[in-house]
């Protein structure tokens, strides 16, 4: 099926409206974002986290292992497309796969596009080359995702990264506000 046969999906948040499959920074409706991930829980429900909480948490943990402003930025947005997407678990994301594949690319090229479409709306150009990083510290998030927040080791959760795990949705739709412009990403 070619690209003007399939037919357009469109996830309204509100007053906003973004083409899942053709995405652009104008359909980027931060206020709608921020509130959504900080509502949608990772892992299909069965993590104690939000999405929100969860950039957070990455974000947190790069910074302390001095990692650069980039890398923070990029553990702080890696997730955004969950937005629009839902947090879809790699184990998940692995049973869509095919025998070709196809199913896997399409959901990962609709991902990569609405992150693509983010970041430019956020103004920020993000590379691949500090993804590795990002993908260390995200294991280390998932790994508090699962914990029990009130009894997990305190050398491995500080108290910023407790807090947050520990805060309403609006208080870290403030703190991520606050992180982004931090980090000189305005919104």
């Amino acid at each position: 099926m070619g690209d003007t046969q399939r037919p357009m999906l469109v996830l309204k948040t509100g007053e906003a409206a973004i083409d899942l499959l053709n995405p652009t920074p104008g359909q980027v409706n931060v206020d709608d974002m921020l509130h959504n991930l900080s509502r949608i829980p990772r892992w299909c429900g069965a993590g104690k986290l939000s999405v929100l909480q969860h950039l957070m948490l990455v974000s947190l943990s790069l910074h302390g292992a001095g990692e650069s402003r980039v890398t923070v930025l990029a553990g702080l947005t890696h997730d955004l497309h969950e937005y629009a997407t839902g947090d879809i678990p790699a184990p998940l994301l692995t049973g869509l796969m095919y025998d070709d594949g196809v199913a896997l690319h399409r959901v990962t090229d609709m991902q990569r596009h609405i992150q693509v479409a983010i970041q430019a709306r956020l103004g920020i150009d993000l590379t691949g080359a500090d993804m590795y990083a990002v993908q260390r510290a995200d294991e280390q998030a998932r790994q508090w995702d699962t914990a029990d927040l009130y009894t997990i080791d305190l050398l491995e959760l500080s108290t910023s990264a407790r807090a947050i795990a520990l805060d309403t949705a609006d208080q870290v739709i403030a703190k991520y506000r606050r992180g982004l412009k931090q980090l000189g990403v305005e919104i």
